[in-house]
Formats: structure tokens, C-alpha cells, sequence
């Protein structure tokens, strides 16, 4: 709450937002039995309103200490990326993010926190990674953030086999609703709300790491479901609702002078014409 009221917000909602944050407590129920009430001084209130909110204003004074490094805050996630030449830097960032979280009343969560190794494709043998620069944090192959599975060579491949999956799940659901005298169209409704929502889920973030290869996949599917009547026969490929995405990713960036990738567009270039004006005489 102290960096809360550093903000220029009236009175009346810093005291309505401090006095949500306050007197909140937990206890755990199991097999009949209560244990006792203990009251939540820290952390985020899961599933509030203000909990983003609040974190992001409590992590707005988090960054990092070592030229290069940097941080990247999203709701209640916090994501460090270290380039490898400051690999070595690793352990001193990470002893900030937990000496950060102690002075703000929080905690490092070790078991919660990832990391992943980035490498080159297409190099041939083996490459020597780092050690871990933390023995409490595990080290993966694979990490979900936002939603998104990345892999550690920087390829679509694992987030397309858990949307495939995922969505082979939900065709169960489908056939249940078919059965039950569901109309085409209806059925249809549903395939786009829930399995095509599914794959389009932040696909402009991932697109220009999935291969031909996963594309196909995807669109097998599709054909697949299109044969058995869940999906219309029109729905455009993958390719193209993909690529549909990109230009109302891009239209939108363009048009809204306030949208957080538009500083990560190159800078707009004044063009002038310069030419040589003819002069004609009459006799």
C-alpha cells in the first residue's frame, strides 16, 4: 500500500482499495477437520480484480541491475531473459529479484520459477550449457508462459502437440452435443468458440516460429473436421487465418499511437521529393 499511495489517485479509492486488501484471512478444510484462521498480510488476492493491478504497481520499481538483462512484468508473471554474455550475471540477478521481493513483502517462490536455455538450430553436436545459477531453480526444455509453450530451440513444435491434443479432447464434447439433435450451424458456432479460439490463441506471437510441418498438422485437422461435419467446409487454412491475424495485429499497432509495441516499430521516415522544375520559354 505504500507505493500505492505514492500514486495520484483521490482519497476516496485509496481508502476504498486499502480498506478490499485488508482483513483477509485463510484456512484449509480436509476430511471433516478446520484448521485455524491466519490472516494474509502479503501476495496477490487470486482471482480479484485488483490483483494484477496491484502487482503491477508494486513491481513498477523492478528492473534490472546489469546493462543488457532485461525484465518483462505481465499481470502476476515475472519473466527474466539474460543474453548469453551475461550469463555469468545470472545468480546477481536473481539475488535482486529475491532481495526486491523481502523489501516489498514477498517472496522468491524457487519451486514456481523456471528456467529455460535458448539455443542455436541447425548447429551440429552438442552445445555446452551453462550450469544452473541457482541449485533451487529447476532447469526445462519447455516452458508455458502466457499460454504459450516454448521449447528451448525456439520452435512451435510442442505448443502445436498440446493444441492438438487439447483440441482431439474437445471433439468428444462435440460429438456429445451432435448426438443430442444439436443444430449444424450451432455445432459449427461451437467448433469456431472453442477449438478454432483455441488455435488462434495468441498466434501472432508464435506463428513465425511454426514450421510447414506443424501448419500441415494443424490443417490435417481441420480437413479432418470439416469431413465429419464440425467444421465448415469454407473455414479458411491455417496459413490464412494466421496470416489474417498478423495484418489486425499490425492495423491495430499502426492506428493506436498508444499500443505497447508501437515504440518497437522502426522509426517513420520523412520522404521528400526533390527534382529539377523544367523552365519553358515561349516565343
Amino acid at each position: 500500500m505504500c507505493v500505492l499511495a505514492l500514486l495520484p489517485i483521490p482519497d476516496n479509492i485509496y481508502n476504498w482499495i486499502k480498506d478490499f486488501f485488508e482483513e483477509h484471512y485463510h484456512c484449509t478444510r480436509y476430511a471433516g477437520e478446520c484448521s485455524l484462521s491466519t490472516k494474509v498480510k502479503a501476495s496477490v488476492i487470486q482471482g480479484s480484480g485488483l490483483g494484477p493491478a496491484s502487482y503491477i504497481v508494486t513491481a513498477a520499481d523492478l528492473h534490472p541491475i546489469s546493462p543488457g538483462n532485461r525484465i518483462f512484468k505481465y499481470a502476476d508473471d515475472t519473466y527474466l531473459v539474460v543474453p548469453a554474455a551475461n550469463s555469468s550475471l545470472c545468480m546477481t540477478e536473481i539475488a535482486h529479484i529475491e532481495a526486491w521481493a523481502a523489501s516489498n513483502n514477498l517472496k522468491l517462490n524457487c519451486s514456481k520459477s523456471k528456467e529455460i536455455v535458448f539455443t542455436a538450430r541447425g548447429k551440429r553436436g552438442k552445445t555446452a550449457l551453462p550450469p544452473s545459477p541457482c541449485p533451487n531453480i529447476e532447469r526445462v526444455s519447455s516452458h508455458r508462459v502466457l499460454g504459450v509453450i516454448l521449447n528451448n530451440r525456439l520452435t512451435a513444435t510442442d505448443h502445436v502437440d498440446q493444441l492438438l491434443s487439447s483440441c482431439s479432447s474437445l471433439l468428444y464434447a462435440l460429438r456429445v452435443l451432435r448426438s443430442h439433435g444439436i443444430p449444424s450451424t450451432s455445432l459449427q458456432d461451437v467448433f469456431r468458440a472453442t477449438i478454432v479460439a483455441k488455435i488462434m490463441y495468441c498466434a501472432p506471437a508464435w506463428t513465425g516460429i511454426c514450421s510447414a510441418a506443424d501448419r500441415l498438422r494443424l490443417d490435417r485437422f481441420l480437413n479432418r473436421c470439416k469431413r465429419i461435419g464440425f467444421c465448415a467446409t469454407d473455414l479458411p487454412s491455417v496459413t490464412e487465418l494466421q496470416s489474417d491475424a498478423d495484418d489486425v495485429l499490425f492495423e491495430t499497432i499502426m492506428t493506436n499511437s498508444a499500443h505497447i509495441l508501437q515504440p518497437y516499430l522502426p522509426e517513420r521516415h520523412e520522404l521528400t521529393i526533390s527534382g529539377i522544375v523544367p523552365t519553358i520559354g515561349l516565343s
